[in-house]
């Protein structure tokens, strides 16, 4: 059972294969083209974070419907459209009632514009990412997620994830993404804007000394901290001391 924590509305469902079932919730692309369901729109627009997951009984197969309904009479779920467990699914026969089309309706119009601009979004293969490794300090613009993840050897679904559930944590410790709707339509031809040769300066907040690497990785060799996190402080342009103690700068 999904609860929200914010409004306590509720989602009940059943399987007899569990983990496949939370894979598909736990899978953007999916959420966002099945977007009539309100469990989906609501995991999209208020972020896997604000909801809690229950598992409330484990039984066996023949009496899976009899225990759903009876968690359905119990907690009354607003999520779920389907007020009868067991009721035939799409493509054999079920059909939704005039309240769920009205009721469906009224979700629709009440979409915010983040949430049918991400649903704009996915629908799309032109959409232009920028992705910097933190470890080279390197940006790549590309011209689509796809093309993106190709490059890079992963799952797309990592980029999407990042991006539309506006994590934080680099995606395996290195990358980070961000969408550059303003160049959509220019002929990127997957442009590298390279800032490895860039000088850094630092400062030593403590004795006020000022010393200047030829690079980020020799920064980082010579100070003893990893690469990756001195990058992230310049792209983000902190102006806390690194680890209270040292402030950087790019210089050329």
């Amino acid at each position: 059972m999904w609860t929200n924590k914010l409004n306590n509305k509720k989602y009940v469902g059943s399987s007899i294969a569990l983990k496949r079932r939370l894979l598909e919730y736990f899978n953007v692309n999916r959420l966002l083209r099945e977007e009539s369901m309100p469990i989906n729109v609501a995991l999209l627009k208020y972020g896997y974070t604000n909801f809690s997951l229950t598992i409330l009984e484990i039984c066996g197969k023949n009496s899976l419907m009899s225990r759903e309904k009876h968690y359905f009479e119990i907690y009354s779920p607003e999520y779920n459209i389907l007020k009868t467990p067991g009721s035939p699914t799409r493509g054999s026969g079920w059909r939704h009632s005039e309240a769920t089309i009205e009721n469906m309706r009224v979700i629709a119009s009440n979409r915010s514009p983040e949430f049918s601009d991400k649903l704009s979004k996915s629908n799309s293969s032109s959409i232009v990412v920028e992705v910097t490794d933190l470890e080279t300090n390197t940006t790549t613009i590309y011209h689509a997620i796809k093309a993106a993840a190709r490059a890079l050897k992963i799952d797309k679904r990592y980029i999407e994830n990042y991006i539309y559930l506006k994590k934080d944590n680099p995606v395996l410790g290195k990358y980070i993404f961000k969408i550059n709707s303003e160049n959509k339509n220019t002929n990127l031809n997957n442009k590298k804007v390279q800032k490895t040769s860039m000088k850094v300066e630092v400062t030593d907040v403590d004795t006020k000394e000022v010393i200047t690497y030829p690079s980020i990785g020799a920064t980082a060799k010579a100070l003893g901290y990893r690469q990756p996190s001195i990058s992230l402080y310049i792209k983000e342009n902190r102006t806390k001391p690194f680890k209270g103690k040292y402030l950087f700068k790019l210089v050329s």
